[in-house]
């Protein structure tokens, strides 16, 4: 007995020592990401190797510094302040409490930004130590979230796919959760893939309402008061065409490189019909499935309706496989977990924490090639979508598995069930 106290005792330390280190890579490459233009992981990523520090978030302070002076915040004007941004696309709530920042520097705002997210990963990683029972896996999953390249790349361009997933997720783990949600609804809408998880539990029916008004409240209004904003959100963020380059690591991306491969003349044809069939109909689905499984965790539903959205969207860049990440940590919160469902679950984000071959494929290292994956051999794009695209198939197959288990029950009891854990 006293041999296996020491055994595990020597376990934790090593466990233990490991985590302090990789702690301290993940200060080390935050400072140099707030400190340095060109920080340690500029090769290690398209956008960091050719875009810009900041570019993502600078929308959003070029969005409010247009608000504060009376002009649409969805124009692309020179604004004398903001050095460089990309369109804004996000909701005009988001806008005005972006004036906020402008009472900043661009520079101090986006590093502000750092810190706030890193201070909700702090949250998310002590609430999922607390939530994962085996320590061993919790071990593993925090090391890998605390060293995730998505996320480095993440801070890099000051995104916030990241902390709408970790609000989202966050709001169904902590108590006072329906601001949370209304925050990560707000900040990207494309959370609302999980209202039917909370259909099926009555405890959280208020989360969902309350997210729906928030955005209705919030954006109707102000849309109705400025239609061709609206037509500009909607066209931005519902009919997204093209971004199938070398920046895109989605699903998507993949079935284009295939079907560009083998010469697959009627679905390139029809491409955008083609896409919106198979994202209608895998989120139908998986919504179905969510909604009729008599096992209702839903920590592995929200999950899988986020995930059906990743794979079907078709403008999914390397930074938001951060989400995708944080989604499979909260996988391995769920009950009654086979080993092969934990198992799949930590060799996935393995896969998505660790960096693609980009930076030895990228090999000219010149930000004026437009496209670098025309200079490469033919097989060379693959290696780059498919370590994020596999993991994240798996992901979403282990949780459809584990959402069927116990098979399924009657539409009249869907709601009426009891929660299953």
């Amino acid at each position: 007995m006293n041999l296996a106290l020491i055994q595990k005792s020597r376990k934790n330390i090593v466990l233990s020592t490991v985590l302090v280190l990789f702690l301290v890579v993940h200060i080390g490459i935050v400072s140099s990401i707030i400190l340095q233009k060109h920080p340690i992981i500029s090769p290690l990523h398209n956008d960091s190797s050719r875009i810009d520090r900041g570019a993502d978030f600078y929308a959003v302070y070029h969005a409010g510094s247009n608000l504060r002076r009376g002009i649409d915040p969805y124009a692309n004007n020179p604004d004398g302040v903001t050095p460089y941004w990309y369109p804004f696309r996000y909701l005009p709530i988001v806008a005005i409490a972006a004036q906020l920042l402008t009472f900043m520097t661009p520079l101090t705002a986006y590093i502000v930004w750092i810190i706030i997210l890193e201070a909700l990963l702090a949250v998310l990683l002590i609430t999922l130590w607390g939530h994962i029972n085996d320590w061993r896996v919790r071990s593993v999953v925090v090391g890998l979230l605390l060293i995730s390249s998505p996320y480095f790349l993440e801070l890099y361009m000051g995104q916030f796919t990241f902390a709408s997933i970790a609000l989202c997720c966050l709001a169904f783990m902590l108590p006072a959760g329906q601001p949370l949600f209304c925050a990560s609804v707000l900040m990207k809408p494309f959370t609302t893939a999980a209202l039917p998880a909370l259909v099926r539990e009555r405890r959280y029916w208020g989360h969902g309402v309350s997210a729906i008004l928030c955005i209705i409240l919030l954006s109707v209004p102000y849309f109705i008061n400025h239609p061709d904003q609206g037509r500009v959100f909607i066209s931005t963020n519902f009919f997204v065409t093209g971004g199938l380059d070398t920046g895109n690591y989605g699903f998507v991306r993949l079935l284009h490189l295939l079907a560009s491969s083998y010469d697959v003349t009627i679905i390139l044809k029809h491409w955008d019909r083609f896409i919106g069939i198979l994202r209608f109909v895998l989120l139908a689905v998986t919504a179905l499935i969510v909604l009729f499984a008599r096992r209702k965790v839903i920590a592995v539903s929200i999950p899988a309706l986020l995930l059906a959205h990743f794979l079907t969207y078709q403008h999914v860049w390397e930074h938001h496989m951060s989400g995708v990440c944080v989604l499979g940590a909260v996988l391995v919160t769920a009950p009654e977990r086979q080993k092969w469902f934990t198992s799949a679950v930590l060799f996935s984000l393995l896969l998505l924490a660790m960096p693609t071959p980009f930076s030895v494929l990228y090999s000219t290292k010149n930000p004026r090639v437009l496209e670098p994956a025309m200079q490469w051999p033919s097989y060379a794009s693959y290696l780059i979508v498919l370590p994020k695209v596999v993991p994240t198939i798996i992901l979403f197959l282990s949780s459809v598995i584990y959402i069927c288990h116990d098979g399924f029950i009657s539409p009249s009891d869907t709601v009426c069930a009891e929660p299953n854990r």
